[in-house]
């Protein structure tokens, strides 16, 4: 699931970890935060996205779901992942969950704030303030470009969470169904 950060794809995953058995849900910025000063050493960004790569592999490769939430604004990341799921015998699936630019900017400013309050460190904090609204907006456009230029499929995660749910299960069915 790709999306600009806040528009809720976290919150999407675990929903379709719910419902699914051992569906394993990989947050590449989760693994990122558990490297030891991760804060400090730019390479924690690669390692990170190495591990995820790792799990996702070895996850399929028992066949099993693997649902990896992440902003992601350059395609290597997406063809290396797509590499695995083929190398895995399996479809692979990229979904951009979109929703208003303001809704998603105020989520994105009040999971930074309860995130700060709860002193949990997270890569996200990175983005001063100033700088919120305009870089939040740009991911959100540039991912909506390359989705229409890569043929992905968009989920409106502005529904709700249950709305944006039965989205990607349709979306999932179309696809098993081709």
């Amino acid at each position: 699931m790709n999306g600009a950060p806040g528009v809720g794809k976290s919150a999407l995953a675990d929903r379709y970890g719910r419902d699914h058995a051992l569906a394993l849900v990989v947050d590449v910025d989760d693994l990122r935060r558990h490297l030891g000063r991760w804060e400090t050493i730019e390479e924690s960004k690669t390692t990170a996205r190495d591990l995820a790569v790792a799990l996702a592999a070895a996850h399929l490769g028992r066949g099993f779901d693997v649902v990896i939430p992440q902003y992601v604004g350059r395609r290597e990341f997406v063809a290396r992942l797509h590499r695995v799921a083929a190398d895995a015998g399996t479809a692979f699936v990229e979904v951009l969950v979109t929703d208003d630019d303001a809704a998603i900017v105020e989520r994105f400013r009040a999971r930074r704030a309860m995130l700060a309050n709860a002193g949990v460190r997270h890569p996200e904090a990175d983005l001063a303030d100033a700088d919120v609204d305009a870089s939040i907006r740009a991911a959100a456009e540039a991912l909506r470009r390359d989705a229409a230029a890569y043929d992905v499929a968009v989920v409106d995660g502005g529904a709700g969470i249950e709305a944006a749910y039965r989205a990607l299960c349709d979306v999932l069915a179309r696809i098993a169904s081709a």
